[in-house]
């Protein structure tokens, strides 16, 4: 919360010329992060959300976080009509 809009990189090589150490910012998985925090014990929703919102890699086209619940990777329209072509036959 300061008076300049830093990226977690920046941020990190403050720390490292202040601190006089290597500081390294490591990104955090989506996966990871939504396990860890709800198994502290913070619901779902708060989890979700914070991840909605403060996630630097998540695309406002798309929801990354659902593949934590769903429990698998997201496809694409055109993989899943692939994969599901048969049905539409």
């Amino acid at each position: 919360m300061g008076g300049e809009s830093l990226s977690n990189e920046e941020r990190a090589a403050i720390f490292s010329k202040v601190l006089g150490k290597s500081i390294t910012y490591e990104q955090q998985s989506i996966e990871d992060f939504y396990k860890t925090y709800t198994a502290f014990g913070m619901p779902h929703s708060f989890v979700y959300n914070f991840l909605a919102y403060y996630s630097d890699d998540i695309s406002r086209n798309s929801t990354p976080q659902l593949a934590v619940i769903i429990g698998r990777p997201l496809r694409t329209l055109e993989e899943w009509l692939k994969e599901n072509a048969n049905e539409f036959q």
